[in-house]
């Protein structure tokens, strides 16, 4: 793909028309200057998912770079690392089989008030072959519906979940002692939505979409599907390939991902954090109550 040549801290190399670009000449270990981070947030906001190459990077590192970028936003899901409030290990060993964790598509902590901008990932231990994540556009995938489709949905809000996240436990990965609260978990978020630094308009929807507001379970279901089965389109997508020492970072509210089980017998670990975003602006200019 096509080489940007707008950043002077870094070189960026776009992945697919839509979405989605590899970072080189950058060394996050030593370089977190503000210009740098203002940068990395320029390029996120335009990219959506960036793949930060050739990392050599310690827990201490992936911290501090999650520091330079913004508050954490909580986590009320994962057991933190011991010492690091905001950082998790998603860890599965060569033996586990079954489903890996994120295996379907989803969009990080879609049922909080506000959701995580942005997600971070380190790969620490990568699998030689394998293990890669895939991401979609929810800013195209919005632009690709009709214009009576974009006029019906508008105004919607959509009920965010947390219920159907408890019982995924996947192999290793550590959940905290008091996840059962967030069965309780339970917000209204607008189906159309803007990006407050770039004004594009996004589809807002996740895998926990609960209804709705207004409509019944069986008049949301065929709606929430089609929106689904649009964004998901390939033509929308791109794939992370994961290497040793690479940092994946994406604008959470403006993507859902999916990680590819694809890689038994290998250990894959990762260490992963999650940056303060925004409460989600209505595209329309209406209010969500809180």
């Amino acid at each position: 793909m096509a080489r940007e040549t707008k950043f002077e801290r870094f070189q960026v190399r776009q992945m697919t028309g839509p979405i989605g670009a590899e970072i080189t000449g950058l060394d996050l270990a030593r370089d977190r200057s503000p210009e740098t981070m203002a940068d990395l947030k320029r390029a996120i906001h335009r990219y959506h998912v960036l793949a930060i190459r050739d990392q050599k990077m310690e827990l201490e590192d992936v911290h501090q770079v999650r520091a330079a970028l913004g508050p954490f936003s909580g986590n009320p899901v994962h057991e933190p690392i011991d010492g690091y409030d905001d950082l998790m290990i998603l860890n599965r060993e060569p033996d586990e089989t079954g489903k890996v964790i994120g295996e379907d598509w989803h969009m990080d902590l879609a049922w909080l008030a506000k959701p995580p901008g942005i997600t971070m990932l380190y790969g620490h231990d990568v699998p030689p072959v394998g293990g890669d994540t895939c991401f979609t556009s929810l800013e195209w995938a919005y632009r690709s519906l009709s214009p009576a489709m974009k006029a019906m949905i508008e105004d919607f809000v959509v009920v965010h979940s947390g219920k159907g996240v408890l019982g995924q436990q996947y192999g290793s990965v550590k959940m905290r002692a008091d996840v059962h609260k967030i069965a309780s978990f339970e917000v209204e978020h607008p189906l159309v939505c803007k990006d407050p630094v770039t004004g594009e308009r996004y589809l807002f929807i996740s895998s926990v979409i609960d209804r709705i507001k207004g409509f019944t379970p069986a008049e949301t279901r065929p709606i929430v599907d089609y929106l689904f089965k649009v964004a998901t389109r390939p033509e929308f997508n791109c794939r992370l390939r994961w290497a040793p020492g690479t940092l994946g970072m994406w604008l959470n509210p403006c993507v859902m991902h999916t990680a590819i089980n694809d890689y038994p017998g290998y250990r894959r670990t990762m260490y992963r954090s999650t940056i303060e975003g925004w409460t989600p602006i209505a595209a329309s200019g209406t209010r969500v109550a809180a």
